[in-house]
């Protein structure tokens, strides 16, 4: 087989980096022994590509552009970068249908795919750092996360897949060839106030006198630009102190650009290193291969080249700050706790603890995860009460939220969130975990609402729920087989484990595991047929429970929140996935006929249903069920949630179920949804327990998932490991619930 040049590899111009050197990579042709042998059948891509059967999008593709003939010729030569089934459905059913029925962008975006010549896994590895020409003319960036090969954002999980014309390396992502660059006619600064969307940029340019600059059309820039979005996130206190020192403003914004044109496929290549920029300061670019995105500065690169005509326009999702020092407000963290009127109670638990003293101290530094009213409201009025009753206890909880001489801006905090320890450290000597999912930066589970109220000592970050102390690990004398078989919510459980002849597995005390328990009513969910045939088949059965254990390892709730937004293997071979899911972030758009109330932490009724606002329930008869067994009379006073438009997928765990008269009507995790005739208002909650059979559907705001499932207990501790509880039967992780 032939090894043919690698084409059109671009060293990448140094002018973007304070440190950094490439070189042209050459792949050397080397000549083929005479073969006196018959020849056997060509085996080509497209015909490795078929056999395989993760590839059946890509395969109808290629044979909707024709582009099927193309690799299917043996006397080519071709290196394509295949993305699997996985890949192309992270593009949505909708694109997908839209591409095929545009052929041309369709055939632009696979040959973005492909290498004229072959270039094996060693040779594209010796390349990173560099750009290489594809068939449709664009380019990609190579680059290394660890020991993986990236191409663009997208990871390279399986390389040197042979064919006889060619080479196949699969990837996790649909490569995007750049977007078209027809000419501009306007320069940044006016292509920024053209889009709407960076109102707050251009005021603080201006005040700086930057949009003059940056207008400039003989000289050419890259500007990394944060959206209205991204600046709302930094408070109005820290924006007027910026406004008051216009030099500090102007550092911060000059971070954000870079002289000279840069597009993604540039900095694609650049993983790793750092941009200089017009600050001088040195800006690291990153790629995140878990969610297939490009970083500048920890900030997510959300819409990529938009080209005008004195350079490129590339829009991030936060400000940069960097290592420049903040303007110092004239109050500490509790005089702008006490002015901004959203921390009553933050304040007064200060007050009664003392701690007032302490976070007023001007000698210090302190970074304070701080929770609202509405986020000490969650407790409940009781438990405030018997926090402020003992205030040893409630001193310990708010201590907990705050990060002793050291000040961590946004940016840094997203950095830990992405880092391989994920940890800091409270002035308690306790760990909280940073993550990141869909956006938003998580304190353990508690989102943050607000970064970056700047004070005189410190800096403070708005959460949406008080961080409570987890649970701590005394001396356990049970294993989990005994906690569980100790513990009537999992008898079902138990029963399974017996079958399924896990028993002695789970309790064996020289292993350790993590196991994530359905209880009773988890179980009872799935369809009782379903259910009796799954308990009767060994084989299923015992697949399904290991795809609830993790061996070899003790991950606790901190652990679980750290592992936010990734896969986590399973003692059945399998991942599933773990996620912290923020409800309050759902839509409840006019089409929607479930909605999320924060405040009631409920589910409700949404605007396009009967009664928006409205408490919704699920029906106990229904367990065991595909369908509802509230019909005719009982549908009268329980009026099913039904759904006019075939879709519910607003909240996680929503889907539908199809009703006795064909109606579809909502379900959450697998139980369908009502509304109670003797409700007359929203709020109103008076069909929570009528005939110990009907429940209104509690959703804390933000919930930890494993595949779907809300875990409801965090940390049970055995003497091999660890149970946490869950309300749904993981059933295929093969295809993950949506989230």
């Amino acid at each position: 087989m032939k090894t043919l040049k690698l084409f059109g590899i671009t060293v990448v111009s140094l002018f973007f980096l304070q440190a950094c050197g490439s070189s042209n990579t050459s792949i050397h042709e080397t000549d083929t022994p005479i073969d006196t042998t018959p020849e056997p059948t060509a085996t080509t891509i497209v015909d490795v590509a078929v056999a395989d059967g993760n590839f059946t999008t890509l395969v109808a593709a290629l044979q909707a552009t024709g582009l099927d003939a193309t690799l299917s010729d043996t006397s080519g030569s071709f290196t394509v970068f295949a993305p699997t089934d996985d890949a192309f459905a992270l593009l949505g059913q909708e694109t997908i249908d839209a591409l095929l029925n545009d052929l041309d962008t369709l055939t632009n975006i696979l040959t973005y795919h492909v290498i004229s010549g072959e270039v094996d896994a060693a040779a594209a590895i010796a390349s990173v750092g560099n750009l290489v020409e594809m068939v449709n003319g664009d380019k990609v960036g190579l680059s290394l996360d660890g020991d993986n090969l990236l191409v663009n954002v997208a990871t390279v999980t399986v390389t040197d897949i042979q064919a006889d014309n060619g080479i196949i390396h699969v990837i996790d992502a649909v490569l995007m060839p750049l977007a078209d660059r027809a000419e501009p006619t306007m320069n940044i600064v006016d292509t920024a106030i053209a889009a709407g969307s960076f109102d707050t940029l251009i005021s603080v340019l201006q005040a700086t006198g930057l949009d003059s600059a940056l207008a400039d059309e003989s000289r050419s820039f890259t500007v990394f630009a944060p959206t209205d979005e991204a600046f709302a996130m930094i408070s109005a206190e820290t924006i007027a102190a910026l406004l008051a020192n216009p030099d500090v403003l102007t550092d911060i914004l000059l971070q954000h650009v870079v002289e000279a044109e840069v597009l993604s496929t540039t900095a694609f290549s650049l993983n790793g290193q750092s941009a200089s920029t017009l600050s001088e300061a040195a800006i690291p670019v990153s790629i995140n291969s878990a969610l297939n995105s490009l970083l500048f500065g920890g900030a997510t690169v959300t819409v990529k080249d938009i080209y005008a005509t004195n350079g490129v326009i590339h829009v991030i999702d936060m400000v940069v700050i960097a290592d420049v020092e903040l303007p110092d407000p004239a109050m500490s963290i509790v005089d702008v706790a006490m002015a901004n009127g959203n921390f009553t109670t933050l304040v007064a638990a200060l007050q009664a603890t003392g701690l007032d003293t302490v976070l007023d101290d001007p000698e210090s530094n302190f970074t304070v995860f701080a929770p609202s009213d509405d986020a000490f409201a969650l407790l409940g009025q009781e438990t405030i009460d018997a926090l402020f009753a003992d205030t040893v206890t409630l001193s310990g909880i708010l201590l907990n939220h705050v990060l002793p001489d050291v000040i961590v801006l946004q940016d840094t905090a997203v950095m830990i969130a992405q880092s391989a320890n994920k940890m800091v450290t409270t002035a308690v000597n306790q760990d909280v975990s940073l993550s990141l999912s869909d956006g938003t930066l998580y304190a353990n589970k508690s989102a943050v609402s607000l970064t970056d109220i700047a004070a005189d000592n410190g800096v403070i970050h708005v959460i949406d729920q008080v961080i409570l102390p987890l649970a701590t690990k005394f001396e356990p004398t049970m294993s989990i087989v005994d906690v569980a078989t100790s513990d009537t919510r999992f008898s079902t459980l138990v029963d399974a484990l017996t079958t399924a002849d896990l028993v002695s597995t789970l309790a064996d005390e020289n292993a350790t595991f993590t196991v994530f328990a359905p209880t009773n009513d988890a179980f009872a969910k799935i369809e009782s047929t379903a259910l009796s045939d799954l308990l009767a088949d060994t084989t299923a059965l015992n697949n399904v429970l290991l795809n609830h254990v993790v061996s070899g390892a003790e991950i606790n709730a901190l652990n679980a929140f750290a592992a936010n937004g990734t896969d986590v293997g399973t003692a059945s071979g399998d991942n599933v996935s773990v996620k912290l899911v923020n409800f309050t972030q759902t839509t409840n758009a006019a089409n929607d006929e479930v909605a999320y109330n924060s405040e009631m932490e409920m589910l409700v009724g949404g605007s396009n249903s009967a009664q928006p606002g409205y408490t919704v329930y699920v029906f106990d008869e229904d367990l065991g069920t595909s369908s509802s067994a509230c019909n005719s009379v009982c549908a009268v006073a329980w009026p099913p949630v039904l759904v006019t438009d075939a879709e519910v997928s607003n909240i996680p765990g929503l889907s539908i179920i199809n009703r006795d008269d064909n109606s579809k009507q909502a379900a959450y995790l697998g139980r369908p949804l009502y509304f109670f005739q003797s409700d007359s208002a929203p709020g109103d909650n008076n069909g929570d327990g009528v005939g110990g059979a009907w429940w209104s559907v509690s959703q804390e705001q933000v919930s930890l998932q494993v595949q779907g499932s809300n875990v409801t207990t965090t940390d049970i501790y055995t003497t091999n490991g660890v149970i946490h509880v869950i309300d749904t039967v993981i059933t295929d992780n093969l295809i993950p619930r949506p989230l």
